[in-house]
């Protein structure tokens, strides 16, 4: 894994319609706390193309493929208190290429 990211998201809170960055591919998320409405959708013609699912707490999720590059995806506000932990990959290019550059932070 290359990024780490862990979420406190109070009640009242959502994430918008959104793609991870194209820098990242595996995007993997586990849900703690509070179940929540994990919503997708894409561009098909002139209309949205639409799935979702519940994640409840503990679960986790795997974006990959189609998922991650052609679905964005969001989360309604909730009302109450839910932590998301996600983890990320980099694309194959972006390791390889910070795998050349030095780590100056050692």
């Amino acid at each position: 894994m290359e990024h780490a990211l862990l979420i406190e998201y109070g009640a009242g809170a959502a994430i918008g319609w959104h793609k991870d960055r194209p820098v990242f591919d595996d995007v993997i998320g586990i849900s703690l706390l509070s179940p929540c409405t994990f919503r997708l959708r894409r561009k098909a013609g002139t209309r949205w193309e639409r799935r979702s699912f519940t994640a409840e707490p503990r679960s986790a999720y795997l974006l990959r493929g189609q998922a991650r590059t052609e679905w964005e995806h969001s989360i309604p506000a909730l009302a109450t208190l839910r932590y998301s932990v996600t983890f990320r990959t980099l694309q194959p290019d972006q390791a390889a290429a910070r795998a050349r550059t030095p780590d100056t932070h050692r």
